[in-house]
């Protein structure tokens, strides 16, 4: 993929480790995504001449296009963890994120649309050997933040002077992080061979018919993970310098039709004044974020966190799941899908016109993306499809509680979402 200089992973533990700091990455520039997307302003009170509406359409089409592609590629790890013999990992940090073994320091957080936020997009997209540019160096969230990431947790190391580190020289794309993850797998394939690698069922491996992904492909050996690999990096970075359609490329060229539109009109602003990281309520682990106040507004954010929770988990139990049909894994793809489109995204840009409360005058809210804390895997089918069916169902009267008191659009929400229950209840 590309010429990086990354640790060696001498374990699958080191493997898997790598590949769960890959999934929280791909799951948390998803929703910063999504986000971005979601503030977009649209409708009639947007203030937008019709040249800036089609203008601000086409740039939430495509943010929203890469947002998908980066749930294909959280669906790629997944099935590259499932060949390792391990469970998919679909739990992430809260807002705004930071690690360590995420290249060049990154913290992704939840930010609206405007210049500032997609240059850090670029930057986040940027193919190895470009450097950080000059509007980006300025941005804490770009900056590292430690001395550089260590061997991954799990490595078995003699002493203290066997641990290799790695430079922010050498680790500093998402390109290099996944050359680190191929060169891994190379290396256990060398040293045991395929068959003592990929020991995960291949029956688990999802593939492209249930979730119209094309690049969805499963991974047995050693030559269909370097496919999903590829597919990870041409994706983002683009390749050998074919960047134009990639995540970058696209990135590069919303920004530079942004400035265009900017200076045609100083004052128009595409996108609402959500705040950045909202939440709904303090947490005790995280000491930033933006506490929503207005009452149908955290609400609304309640029923946004708990049908985005319950999309996971669903996730997590196609990604392994045990004696379902083929004809019940497509339902429950299907159902999945339509949490997303029927209920997380309406209420991702309603969320973006609501206000925040009397704390943050002239802002709204915005969807916060919170994980409950059920987010695992239901190992056992029976108790999974009784408890997805019995989420959505509670979910819907609560849709309808929150339109009974104001909220009107919610009802539509609660409908969607029976009717997605039932599409289970076929299967169970």
């Amino acid at each position: 993929m590309t010429e990086a200089t990354a640790f060696r992973c001498e374990t699958r533990e080191e493997l898997i480790s790598l590949l769960f700091e890959a999934a929280e990455l791909e799951h948390g520039l998803s929703c910063s995504y999504l986000f971005a997307a979601f503030s977009l302003k649209t409708g009639p009170d947007a203030g937008l001449s019709p040249s800036q509406s089609e203008c601000v359409a086409r740039w939430r089409g495509l943010i929203a296009d890469v947002a998908k592609q980066e749930m294909l590629h959280l669906a790629l790890v997944s099935n590259l963890l499932t060949a390792l013999g391990a469970a998919p990992h679909l739990d992430r940090p809260r807002f705004p994120q930071e690690s360590r073994y995420y290249p060049a320091g990154i913290t992704i957080a939840l930010r609206r649309f405007d210049e500032r936020t997609l240059t850090r997009f670029v930057n986040l997209e940027r193919p190895d050997g470009f450097d950080v540019e000059a509007d980006g160096d300025t941005d804490p969230a770009l900056s590292p933040s430690s001395s550089g990431p260590a061997a991954p947790p799990g490595a078995l190391r003699e002493g203290a002077e066997a641990i290799e580190e790695v430079s922010r020289a050498e680790l500093t794309t998402v390109g290099a992080l996944y050359q680190a993850i191929e060169d891994g797998f190379e290396h256990l394939v060398e040293v045991r061979g395929e068959e003592a690698v990929f020991i995960g069922a291949p029956v688990v491996q999802a593939e492209s018919e249930d979730f119209s992904f094309g690049e969805l492909h499963p991974v047995t050996d050693l030559t269909s993970a370097r496919r999903a690999l590829q597919v990870l990096v041409e994706q983002g970075e683009g390749v050998q310098g074919d960047w134009e359609d990639a995540h970058y490329g696209k990135f590069l060229k919303v920004r530079e039709e942004l400035r265009e539109a900017r200076v045609a009109d100083p004052e128009f602003d595409p996108a609402w004044p959500v705040l950045e990281n909202p939440i709904v309520r303090a947490h005790p682990d995280v000491d930033s974020g933006a506490v929503v106040g207005d009452e149908l507004a955290v609400m609304a954010m309640d029923l946004f966190n708990g049908t985005y929770t319950l999309m996971t988990t669903m996730l997590a139990r196609y990604f392994a799941h045990t004696d379902e049909s083929p004809e019940a894994l497509r339902a429950l793809a299907d159902v999945t899908v339509g949490v997303m489109f029927s209920a997380i995204s309406p209420l991702g840009g309603l969320l973006a016109t609501m206000p925040a409360g009397d704390e943050h005058p002239g802002t709204t809210a915005g969807a916060s993306f919170e994980l409950h804390r059920a987010v695992a895997l239901i190992p056992h089918r029976r108790a999974a499809w009784a408890t997805f069916q019995e989420r959505l169902a509670e979910l819907a009267v609560f849709a309808d509680r929150i339109a009974d008191h104001g909220l009107t659009q919610a009802r539509e929400v609660g409908a969607s979402l029976r009717e997605l229950a039932l599409q289970l209840a076929d299967h169970t």
